[in-house]
C-alpha cells in the first residue's frame, strides 16, 4: 500500500481549484490613514507654486500682519511685556480649534469618492484628517512662538508640559466637534451655514485679546462656559507664571470634547450611508 503524497495532487483537467483565501494586511488601516495623508499633501494648494508649504506660509502669514496690526493699536498687552507674544499664545490655541475643527468637519465631503471602497471607513478620513492638520498647526506654533523670542530676544520661561496640554486639549476639542459635524455638514448643508454664522464671535469671547480673571465678575461665569477660553488660557500660563490658573478646568473640555465625539460617532453609524446619496 503507498503512502499518502505529502503534497496535494494536482487538479485534473477542467476541474476548478479552490481558491486561495487572501491574508490579511497588516495595519492596513494605518496604511489607509498615511494614504490619505499623501493624498491630501498632494492636491491641497497644487496650483500654488508653493504647494503643500502653503500650508505653514499661510498662518504664520496671517498671525504676523494681525500681530504688527494689534502691536499698532495697543503696545502694552495683559500679561508681560511684549505683545506679538501675548498675542501668539492666545491665537494659536485658537487656530487649532478652528482650523483643525473645520478640516474634520469636512472630511467626509473631501473623502466622499474614496469612502465607496471597502477598505477605506470614515474612521480613517477623520483620522487622517485630523492628524495631518493637527501635525501642522503645532509646526506653525512652534515657528512662531521661536520666532518672536528671537526677534524680541525675550527670556521666557516656557512650561513645555503644560503648553503641550493647552494644544492637545484644543485638538480634543478640535476632533470631537468635528467629528459631530462631520455628516451634517454633508447631509445638511445648511446648518454649515448656521455653524459658522454661530462660531463666528468665538474670537472675540475666548480670552485671545484679554484675560478672563480681569472681567467683571456679573459676566465672568458666562465666559467660563466657552470651552476655547480654557486652552487659550492654558497656554497663556504656560508663557507667564504670573497668569491666574483657578477657573481653568480641562476636565470641562474633555468632557465636551468627548460627549461631541460620541455622539459624531452614533451619527456617523446611522446616518452616514443615507448622507451620503443626498
Amino acid at each position: 500500500m503507498s503512502s499518502p503524497s505529502t503534497f496535494s495532487a494536482a487538479p485534473q483537467d477542467g476541474a476548478i481549484a479552490q481558491a486561495q483565501v487572501p491574508r490579511s494586511r497588516r495595519f492596513k488601516s494605518l496604511r489607509v490613514i498615511i494614504a490619505l495623508m499623501m493624498r491630501e499633501i498632494a492636491s491641497t494648494d497644487s496650483r500654488t507654486s508653493l504647494g503643500f508649504l502653503w500650508q505653514f506660509v499661510e498662518p504664520v502669514a496671517a498671525v504676523a500682519l494681525m500681530t504688527l496690526f494689534f502691536q499698532l493699536i495697543t503696545r502694552t498687552p495683559p500679561l508681560g511685556t511684549n505683545f506679538p507674544l501675548f498675542y501668539v499664545t492666545g491665537v494659536m490655541p485658537f487656530q487649532v480649534f478652528q482650523t483643525v475643527g473645520n478640516k474634520v468637519s469636512g472630511a467626509v465631503r473631501y473623502s466622499r469618492p474614496l469612502l465607496e471602497f471597502p477598505a477605506v471607513s470614515v474612521i480613517d478620513a477623520l483620522a487622517a484628517r485630523f492628524i495631518l492638520n493637527f501635525v501642522i498647526e503645532c509646526a506653525v506654533f512652534v515657528a512662531l512662538t521661536a520666532g518672536v523670542i528671537a526677534i524680541y530676544d525675550l527670556k521666557v520661561n516656557i512650561d513645555i508640559p503644560m503648553a503641550a496640554g493647552a494644544m492637545l486639549l484644543a485638538g480634543a476639542l478640535a476632533l470631537g466637534i468635528g467629528t459631530f459635524n462631520s455628516v451634517l455638514f454633508v447631509a445638511y448643508p445648511v446648518y454649515e451655514t448656521v455653524y459658522g454664522v454661530l462660531t463666528r464671535p468665538l474670537m472675540l469671547i475666548s480670552g485671545i485679546f484679554f484675560l478672563v480673571d480681569g472681567m467683571p465678575d456679573s459676566v465672568k461665569p458666562y465666559f467660563l462656559w466657552n470651552p476655547v477660553m480654557h486652552p487659550v488660557s492654558l497656554m497663556r500660563a504656560a508663557f507667564y507664571s504670573g497668569a491666574d490658573t483657578s477657573y481653568i478646568s480641562p476636565f470641562f473640555v474633555l468632557l465636551v470634547a468627548l460627549t461631541t465625539f460620541t455622539f459624531g460617532l452614533v451619527t456617523l453609524r446611522r446616518f452616514f450611508r443615507d448622507a451620503l446619496e443626498r
